[in-house]
């Protein structure tokens, strides 16, 4: 039984390994013209990460005011991720999306 349960221990960590996961994820800066118009929303956007984990061609997916496509587009860029490994290699990871959500408190 012991056995058992560290070879399922063992199987999980390495299908983890196999998984991409966000090292760095910065928030965007909120636009000073949302801000003083009083303006909130969310921007989804959707990217590709590459196999040393770097975001490429972000885009906005779906509906985004106008002031949030800069800022989340910039956040994205900046984001890092841990790539994901298939038969022991890094590959791209195509079609992430994250939606930053703007609100004013």
């Amino acid at each position: 039984r012991a056995a058992a349960v560290e070879q399922a221990r063992r199987e999980a960590a390495a299908a983890a390994d196999r998984q991409y996961l966000p090292i760095a994820k910065t928030p965007p800066v909120y636009p000073q013209r949302a801000l003083d118009s009083g303006v909130q929303g969310e921007c989804t956007v959707s990217y590709d990460v590459d196999p040393n984990g770097r975001v490429v061609s972000p885009q906005v997916a779906g509906q985004c005011h106008p002031l949030f496509i800069r800022p989340s587009l910039d956040a994205a860029k900046r984001f890092r991720y841990r790539p994901r490994i298939v038969d022991g290699q890094a590959v791209t990871v195509r079609g992430v999306q994250n939606t930053f959500h703007y609100r004013i408190e």
